[in-house]
Formats: C-alpha cells, structure tokens, sequence
C-alpha cells in the first residue's frame, strides 16, 4: 500500500514538472546570411507563431553574408512578442552576430565566438575592404537599438563596426564603465587618476569579437551551456518544435551561391549560339541558366507548390520534343514522368471512393502514384479490348471500324522506297534529330540518319534499306 501512494506521488511529481516546462519553435540559421535564409527566417518564424511556444530559439552558426538580408531578419525577429533566445553553436561573425545579438537574450556553447561585423567589399584589386561611413553609420545604430533593447553595453556594441574606435574600461570602488580612448585622452589628468582600475578592450584599428567566456563576463551572453540538452535544462525547455527548412528555400540558397559561375556560362553560351547558324542546344541552355540566376531568388516560395514546378517542367519537356528535339524521346520521356510525379503529390487520398482500399501503409504520393498507374492500365487496356473484339461485333451501319480488305492496298510511297538503294545520294530537306524529311530526285519520303545530327540542305548517302527505312549518313564528300 506504501508502495503505490509512494509511486503515485512520484508520477504526479514528474507530471507536474513536465506540464510546468516550456515549448520552444526550433529554427537554426546556419551558412551564409543570404535572401534564402531571410527567406527561410520570415517562413519559420511565421510558422512558430503559428504553433504558440512558451519561445523561440535560434541556432546560429554562420560566418555572416550580406547585410540586407541580417537586416530584414532581424527586424522579423525584433518585431515578435514571443521571447526570443540566441544559441550561438559555432559562430556568429559579422551578419551573424547581429542576428544572434537581435533576441532577447544569448546564449553561447563552449569554443564559440561572436563579433567581427564590419561591412566589407572587394576592392578592384580583389582584397577585402571595409566600407565607409556612410554603411557604418547605419549599421552602428542598428547595434545600438540592440544594445538599448538587452541591455548589453552599448559602446562595445559599435565596437563590433567602427575598427577605429578603441575602447576602455574604467571602474573604481562603486561604478563601472566603458569609454572611447580617444575621449579618455582628452580628460584631464585629474579626472584619469579617479579611475583605479582601467583595461584596454578594444584597441583603435581593431574589431571587438568575443569568446564565450568574454561575451558572459561583458554581459552580452546570459551563459555557456556544456551543450543543447544542458541548455535546454537551463532554460526548462521540455518540448522542441523543429521547423526545418524546405527544398524550395535549399534551392534558393544554393542558386545564390552558384549564380555567379551560372551567369559565366549563361552568356559564354549565348556567344557560341550567336557564333553558330540557327538556334540549337547552346542557345536554349545559355537562356536556361540566366533564368535560373534571375528566377531563383523567387525559388523559395516555391517549398509547397512542387507538384505545380513538375507540371510546368513537364510542358516545358514536351515543348522541346515537339519543337526542338523532335523524335529523341528523351524529353517526351522526362516530361511524362513530371506529369505522374506531379499527380501523385497533389493526390489526396480523400477524394477516392468509398469502394477504394484502404492501404494504410502506403504514403499519399505512394498511394497516388499506385492509383494513377492503375487508371493508366485501366485507360489503356479498356479501348484496345473494346475496339477488337465489341466494336467490331456491331452491325454494319452501326460500328466506326472500316471492315474494308486491305489486303490488297496499294501503297506509291513503299514502291518508291523498294527502288531506293544504298549509296543512293539525296538532299536534307528538314533538319534530321535523327528523322527528318529527304528529298531524291523528284520523290521526297522520310528517312532516319545514323549520325547524330545532319543539318538541313545537307547531301546525305543511303546507309542500307531495312523493313521500308530508308537510313542515311552525311555525304561530306
């Protein structure tokens, strides 16, 4: 009897203490501070306002990036009136550490550093430059909202930007403080000898970044947890709500990277399309890739709308085995297969009828995939069957199949392939992907080439005459 009021005391005691702990929307920013992670910032927050935590936390670990996208994140951030919570993991450099410096409050893992914000740009000679004043000024005040906002010490704050602003602590007996060494030089003597104590911070010509232990002693940081679980202990988070990022916000951040090398070939390209007759391959793939540069930074809304990109892939493929590459079946084939994925993504297995199984163990787009593949079937084997053996069991004047004997059709065009021989010389008169239209003598019929690719107005040489194809090589000679 001891014993279960004993153990019912305890559940209740764990049941308290887990119905007393905090839920917290999980977002890590990591790589490069980019339009993709602004994007992904914006989305996920959204959708952990959405979930109601008890806070927010932010992973961050990156080296920093451009200073339009920190900025658009960080007036997200600051905008919330959810309590935020920074947990740098590696590093907040630079844009970074404006973004972790942006919540209500930071925390640090051990061997971790924050600062180094600077703006900086290539000169003409490729090195690294620091901007001027006219970019640091913004970029200070903005760290001093933030230091206003936390608490944390305002002066050291611009540290982070002005590489020549050196700063000092003073303190005596009862106050403490940070001063410009400039300023601290142009006391007088007798004011410099009332602080007991002073220690150069930062020296002029140089950036603040921190340690851990730094930025807790500078009372930027609130604590260095040993790792994620002793954080969590800390700040009596007991459930975590991961918001991940999507393909789509993956997708645009990896364009970005790259746009540079895709905008290199789009337009060397380009020139050897210019360079060369009509329009081919070098062309379509030239304008493809500066597409992706200039639609890529759109991309990331594109995270839940994947099977409308199939679909819109899947017409574009058969335009270009229509159009473009006319008998290759590569493209008909890769836009086939856009089509089913799109269709089995947008399926819902709630529309299916009540006489449908229920698969439980297959996922929605397997099950999609599995019921259109099966109307495929259906669709296919039902008009074949129909047409040869109902069909044709109609009356005379009722059925729409012409029970005419063809067997004794008359067909010019076989009896003029029957005198082609090889060695045979005609003129290309289509361009041959591999089939095309070829003109000998007066007679025109198709043929099929046994190169790659034989341009139109081309001599071309019959190959051999196989089960009425006629197959042809160019004729350079």
């Amino acid at each position: 009897m001891f014993r279960f009021l004993f153990l019912t005391l305890i559940s209740l005691a764990f049941a308290t203490s887990a119905e007393g702990g905090k839920t917290a929307a999980w977002i890590t920013l990591e790589g490069d501070v980019d339009p993709g992670m602004s994007d992904y910032a914006k989305r996920a927050i959204a959708e952990a306002v959405a979930k109601k935590p008890d806070l927010i936390v932010f992973e961050v670990n990156t080296f920093g990036g451009r200073l339009d996208a920190a900025f658009e994140i960080v007036d997200t951030i600051t905008a919330l009136k959810i309590p935020t919570v920074a947990l740098v993991q590696k590093k907040a450099i630079s844009a970074g550490a404006l973004i972790a410096l942006s919540s209500d409050k930071l925390y640090m893992l051990p061997n971790t550093t924050i600062g180094d914000c600077a703006p900086i740009v290539q000169s003409s000679d490729g090195q690294p430059q620091i901007v001027g004043e006219k970019i640091q000024s913004p970029l200070r005040a903005k760290f001093r909202n933030l230091a206003e906002r936390n608490g944390h010490p305002r002066l050291l704050s611009e540290a982070f930007v002005s590489p020549d602003l050196g700063v000092m602590e003073l303190s005596n007996a009862d106050t403490l403080i940070y001063m410009n060494v400039a300023e601290y030089n142009d006391l007088p003597e007798e004011e410099q000898k009332k602080w007991t104590n002073k220690k150069t911070l930062v020296r002029a010509g140089e950036l603040l970044t921190m340690t851990n232990e730094e930025a807790l002693l500078l009372k930027f940081s609130k604590g260095t947890p040993e790792n994620i679980e002793e954080f969590k202990k800390e700040l009596n988070i007991t459930k975590t709500e991961i918001i991940e990022i999507s393909w789509a916000e993956n997708l645009t951040r990896f364009i970005g990277t790259i746009s540079g090398v895709l905008m290199i070939l789009g337009f060397g390209l380009l020139y050897m399309e210019f360079k060369t007759p009509g329009f081919g391959a070098f062309g379509i793939i030239g304008i493809v890739l500066i597409a992706t540069v200039f639609l890529g930074q759109y991309a990331s809304t594109l995270h839940d709308k994947l099977p409308l990109v199939l679909l819109c892939l899947g017409v574009g493929f058969m335009l270009l085995e229509i159009f473009v590459l006319p008998g290759l079946m590569i493209c008909g084939a890769l836009g086939i297969i856009c089509f089913v994925a799109a269709l089995a993504m947008s399926f819902d297995v709630s529309s299916l009828p009540a006489f449908a199984p229920n698969l439980a163990f297959l996922s929605n787009w397997q099950y999609g995939l599995l019921y259109i593949m099966l109307c495929a079937l259906l669709a296919l084997s039902l008009p074949i069957m129909a047409s040869k053996y109902l069909i044709p069991m109609l009356p005379e004047g009722l059925t729409p199949i012409n029970k005419t004997d063809l067997s004794k059709a008359y067909s010019p065009v076989e009896e003029f392939v029957e005198e082609i021989k090889k060695g045979d010389i005609g003129v290309a008169l289509t361009d041959l992907r591999p089939s095309g239209h070829v003109k000998f003598g007066d007679k025109m019929l198709d043929a099929q080439s046994r190169s790659n690719f034989i341009e139109a107005g081309s001599a071309v040489k019959v190959d051999f005459v196989e089960a009425g194809k006629v197959w042809v090589i160019s004729n350079k000679g």
